[in-house]
């Protein structure tokens, strides 16, 4: 024999899919962008060749050119896609002069993100990657 539900039971049945709804869409820990660390050196051979003369060896930036390490550059870059910055090196890096090819640009992103204390992975960062950027802590 079938028993039917009450309009109380239904409406307890009601909420309790809303609640597993609404657990199953909270943001989920976006993955931290990932390069290797062969990746991040090729990245410091070409920063040092075609980004250090304006954006200083250190990346600290000088007062026309933004700062690539620390603070600042995490305040901006922080949280976002590493393939967002990418994007914008490709596309507005080096101003003028010479332009390195998109692989070349990539490693400098890679470098960056080590100079942000980011730890190397296993994978090298391109430009499907979906990781995020973002200030390595001691739990990660």
């Amino acid at each position: 024999m079938m028993r039917s539900t009450t309009p109380r039971q239904r409406l307890a049945i009601v909420a309790v899919c809303f609640l597993c709804l609404g657990a199953a869409s909270q943001p989920r820990e976006r993955a931290l962008a990932s390069y290797t660390t062969t990746q991040a050196q090729a990245g410091e051979e070409t920063y040092q060749d075609v980004c250090a003369s304006c954006h200083k060896p250190d990346l600290a930036g000088a007062s026309d050119t933004p700062q690539l390490a620390g603070d600042t550059f995490l305040g901006m870059w922080g949280g976002r896609p590493a393939t967002e910055l990418f994007a914008y090196v490709n596309a507005a890096m080096p101003p003028a002069g010479r332009k390195p090819d998109a692989d070349a640009l990539m490693d400098v992103v890679a470098y960056i993100l080590r100079k942000n204390g980011m730890p190397s992975g296993t994978s090298r960062l391109d430009s499907t990657a979906s990781g995020i950027i973002t200030r390595a802590t001691a739990e990660r």
